[in-house]
């Protein structure tokens, strides 16, 4: 796991697919959720939509630290 951690902290490249991938993930389950009119959104569902979108927020996080890599 030290190895994968390192290799995606030291790889600007991988740090940008990690944000790519969080923000991706981010749209096609909001779209995935409310694309129907009008949504019907279970419990379960309302807390995995929470769950993702704290995704970019992490994305963001991993961006500024790179940032400060530099």
């Amino acid at each position: 796991m030290a190895r994968l951690y390192r290799f995606i902290t030291e790889n600007a490249l991988m740090s940008l697919a990690v944000i790519l991938w969080a923000i991706i993930l981010t749209t096609w389950v909001t779209i995935r959720v409310f694309g129907d009119n009008p949504p019907d959104v279970p419990t379960g569902t309302a807390a995995a939509l929470a769950t993702v979108f704290g995704l970019p927020a992490v994305g963001v996080g991993i961006w500024k630290w790179r940032r400060e890599q530099k």
